[in-house]
C-alpha cells in the first residue's frame, strides 16, 4: 500500500516550520511542499506568534533554541491561541539530548523529535498529527451539534449522575422553571417534583438504569423553581448512558409538557360523566314508570287492608284478634315490599365514588331480578339462574347492579314474550365470568362491533340515546372488569361480564 499523501488531501493543510536555522527552514519546507504541504516558514518566536494570529495554521514545527523566545514559551503561547476546542500539534524539533528538557517540551507540546532524523520519521510524525488533528475536529463538530441538538429539541432535557443530581439541562427546561441555568446545575433532580411523585420517580429512574422496558411514559408533575410560574404535567422517557467508557455516569431524561393533553382528558371524561349521568337519569324515568306499576299492587293492598280496619273501627264492631293480626301482618308486609322497591331505584340512581369490595355474586343478580320483577312479568320472561353461593367478586357492587340492570333491561326489550333468559356464572384463572344469554331475535353481524359506541342505537329516534352498553363498558371499567357481547341474527344475544375474583 502507497502511504505517499495524496495531492488532493494535502493541498490545503498549512504547516508552520520555525527554526532559527534558515538552512534547516529550508531543507524541511522543500521536503513538505514536495509532498504539496503549504509551508509557512519563521525563524523567531514572535515571528511565528504573528503569523498565527494572520493564517490558520495545521500543524507546527517547532524548534526549542531560538534567539528571541525558547520553544517551550512558544509553545505556552500558541496553545492558549489556538484553546481547547482548536487542536494544532506541535511537533518539537530540537538537538538537545537531554531527557528532562525533552520531557518538559511535551508540557505543552504534542510530539518531539531529534535533530537529525530521517525525513521518513518526520514525515510519518506529522501524519499522525494531522490525523489526531482531523479526529479532533470531528469530535468538536459532533458536540457542537449534539450541544445544539441539546439545547434546541422541542422537549425538556436533562442530564443527572449517579447521586441523582443535574449536571446539565436544557434551554427548554431551564424556561419551563423560569431560572437561570447555574440554579439547576447541581440540584436533585426530585426537588422538580412534587413530593408525592417522588416514589414514581425513582422507580422511572431505576427502571432507567436497569434499561428495563416501560411501558407507559409515566406522567408526574412539575414544580417549577420560580413559584410564580404554574405546576405542568409531564411524560418521562429516558436513557442511561453507563459508565463503561469512563465518561461518567449519566441518565439523560426527556420530558414531554403533556398539561394540555391532560386538561383535555379531564374535560372529555367530565363531558362522558354528564353523558352517563344524563343518561342514566333518563333510564331512571324509564324504570320509574316500571316502578310505579309495580308499586301499585302492594299500596292497594296496604290501602284496601287499612280502609277495612278503619270502616270497622269506625262501625264499633268487634274485630277478631287473629284477623286483625292478619291484616297488619299483610299491611306491614305490602309496606317492607314498597320500601324494597323504593331502595333499590335509590341505589341505581345514586351517583357514588367506585367502592372495590368483596360481594356474592349471586345476591346481586337476586337484587336486580327483584327489581326487574314487574318487566319480567309483564312479557311472562322466563328467567333461569345459575350461580354457585361460593362465587365472590371483587368489584364495586352497586355499579355491577347497574350494568346487569342495563343488560336484562335491553334483553327483555328485545326479546318476545315467553322468551327464556339464563344467567350464570362461574371462577376461572382469578376472574369471575357471567353470562346473560337469551333466545331473542339476536344482533346483525355488522352491528355487533358498534354496540359499545357511545350514541350508537337501533331503537328508532327519541326511544334511546344510545349510551346503555356504553355506561356498562365505562362502568366495567370501573370495576376493573370487562364486557364482551356475542350475537347472532335470529339465535340470541350472550352478553359476558368478567369481574377479578375474590
Amino acid at each position: 500500500m502507497n502511504d505517499t499523501p495524496s495531492i488532493c488531501s494535502n493541498k490545503t493543510v498549512t504547516i508552520l516550520v520555525v527554526d532559527d536555522d534558515s538552512r534547516v527552514n529550508f531543507i524541511i519546507s522543500e521536503f513538505l511542499e514536495t509532498f504539496h504541504y503549504n509551508v509557512i516558514s519563521c525563524n523567531c518566536g514572535y515571528d511565528a506568534l504573528k503569523v498565527i494570529e494572520e493564517r490558520a495554521i495545521d500543524l507546527v514545527l517547532l524548534d526549542i533554541v531560538m534567539p528571541d523566545i525558547d520553544g517551550f514559551s512558544v509553545a505556552k503561547k500558541m496553545k492558549a491561541f489556538f484553546g481547547k476546542d482548536n487542536f494544532v500539534p506541535i511537533i518539537m524539533v530540537t538537538g538537545l539530548t537531554d531527557m528532562d528538557e525533552k520531557i518538559a517540551g511535551l508540557e505543552y507540546a504534542d510530539d518531539i523529535v531529534s535533530k537529525p532524523c530521517s525525513h521518513k520519521e518526520l514525515l510519518a510524525r506529522i501524519k499522525v498529527m494531522l490525523r489526531i488533528r482531523s479526529l479532533q475536529r470531528e469530535l468538536v463538530a459532533s458536540r457542537k451539534q449534539y450541544h445544539f441538538l441539546y439545547e434546541n429539541v422541542p422537549s425538556m432535557y436533562v442530564s443527572i449522575d449517579e447521586k441523582l443530581m443535574v449536571t446539565n439541562c436544557n434551554e427548554r427546561f431551564r424556561v419551563k422553571n423560569g431560572v437561570l441555568k447555574q440554579e439547576i446545575i447541581g440540584e436533585n433532580i426530585g426537588d422538580f417534583f412534587l413530593k408525592e411523585d417522588h416514589n414514581a420517580l425513582d422507580k422511572f429512574i431505576e427502571s432507567i438504569k436497569l434499561q428495563l422496558s416501560v411501558k407507559n411514559d409515566p406522567v408526574l408533575v412539575l414544580t417549577p423553581v420560580n413559584s410564580s410560574l404554574p405546576h405542568i404535567f409531564v411524560s418521562l422517557s429516558g436513557v442511561y448512558m453507563g459508565d463503561e467508557h469512563g465518561l461518567g455516569y449519566s441518565v439523560e431524561i426527556v420530558m414531554q409538557d403533556v398539561t394540555n393533553n391532560i386538561k383535555i382528558q379531564q374535560e372529555q371524561r367530565d363531558a362522558r360523566k354528564q353523558l352517563y349521568l344524563s343518561a342514566r337519569l333518563a333510564s331512571i324515568g324509564t324504570l320509574a314508570a316500571g316502578v310505579a306499576h309495580e308499586l301499585n299492587n302492594p299500596l292497594t293492598a296496604i290501602l284496601g287492608f287499612s280502609s277495612a280496619l278503619l270502616n270497622r273501627t269506625g262501625d264499633n264492631a268487634d274485630i277478631d284478634k287473629a284477623e286483625l293480626k292478619q291484616y297488619l301482618s299483610i299491611i306491614n308486609s305490602q309496606t317492607l315490599r314498597c320500601r324494597d322497591i323504593i331502595e333499590n331505584l335509590s341505589k341505581f340512581a345514586c351517583e357514588a365514588e367506585t367502592k372495590i369490595e368483596n360481594f356474592r355474586i349471586g345476591d346481586s343478580v337476586d337484587n336486580v331480578i327483584g327489581f326487574l320483577g314487574s318487566k319480567v312479568n309483564k312479557k311472562n320472561i322466563k328467567i333461569t339462574v345459575n350461580i354457585p353461593e361460593t362465587i365472590i367478586a371483587v368489584a364495586d357492587s352497586r355499579k355491577f347492579e347497574q350494568t346487569l340492570i342495563y343488560i336484562l333491561t335491553n334483553s327483555i326489550e328485545f326479546c318476545n314474550e315467553g322468551s327464556i333468559v339464563t344467567i350464570a356464572a362461574a371462577s376461572a384463572s382469578n376472574m369471575v365470568k357471567l353470562s346473560v344469554e337469551d333466545n331473542g331475535p339476536g344482533i346483525a353481524p355488522d352491528i355487533v362491533p358498534k354496540v359499545f359506541d357511545p350514541f350508537f342505537t337501533t331503537k328508532n329516534v327519541g326511544e334511546g340515546a344510545g349510551l346503555g352498553l356504553a355506561i356498562c363498558h365505562h362502568m366495567m371499567e370501573e370495576c376493573n372488569g370487562n364486557i364482551d357481547i356475542e350475537s347472532e341474527k335470529g339465535r340470541g344475544t350472550k352478553v359476558t361480564l368478567e369481574l377479578p375474583a375474590g
